[in-house]
C-alpha cells in the first residue's frame, strides 16, 4: 500500500502517487494533449514527486503568480489557489491542476483557457484514460 501524500492539507490521488513511482507519469504526444487542452504544448512538464512538492510551495506561497484568478462566472470556473495542486503544466503559464473546491476525495481538473478556467477532466482517473495513462493494477 502507498504512502498517503499530502500537500498543503490536500490529499494527492494515491493513482497520481502511483504513476510518478512507476515512471509513468509523463506526458503523451502533442497531439494527445492537442486534443485534450485545446493548445499546442510548449515543453510539456509531468511533474514528480519532488516538483510537485517545490511547484506547488510556491503556487500556495505566490497566488498572484498561479495563473488566471478571474473571480467564478458563467463560463469561468475561476481558481481557488489554496484549494488546488499544480500537477503539471503544458508550458509557461499553462498549468493543469487539481481543484479540491468540490470535494477532497475526487478532485475535479481544471486548466486555463485565456482569462477563464475550464474543466477538462471531472477527476485524475478520467485525466488519466484522456492522456491514455491507465493504470493497470
Amino acid at each position: 500500500m502507498e504512502d498517503e501524500v499530502v500537500i498543503g492539507g490536500l490529499p494527492v490521488p494515491r493513482q497520481l502517487i502511483a504513476l510518478i513511482r512507476a515512471g509513468r507519469w509523463a506526458p503523451p504526444g502533442e497531439d494527445i494533449l492537442r486534443e485534450i487542452f485545446g493548445e499546442d504544448p510548449e515543453q510539456p512538464c509531468f511533474y514528480g514527486e519532488r516538483m510537485l512538492i517545490g511547484e506547488n510551495r510556491v503556487w500556495h506561497a505566490e497566488p498572484e503568480n498561479a495563473g488566471p484568478s478571474r473571480p467564478i462566472t458563467e463560463g469561468n470556473l475561476g481558481i481557488l489557489v489554496e484549494m488546488s495542486l499544480v500537477i503539471a503544466d503544458l508550458g509557461p503559464s499553462m498549468p493543469i491542476v487539481l481543484d479540491y473546491r468540490e470535494s477532497l476525495a475526487s478532485p475535479r481538473v481544471l486548466y486555463p483557457r485565456g482569462l477563464t478556467w475550464v474543466q477538462i477532466a471531472e477527476n485524475f482517473e478520467e485525466l488519466t484514460g484522456l492522456l491514455r495513462l491507465q493504470e493497470s493494477v
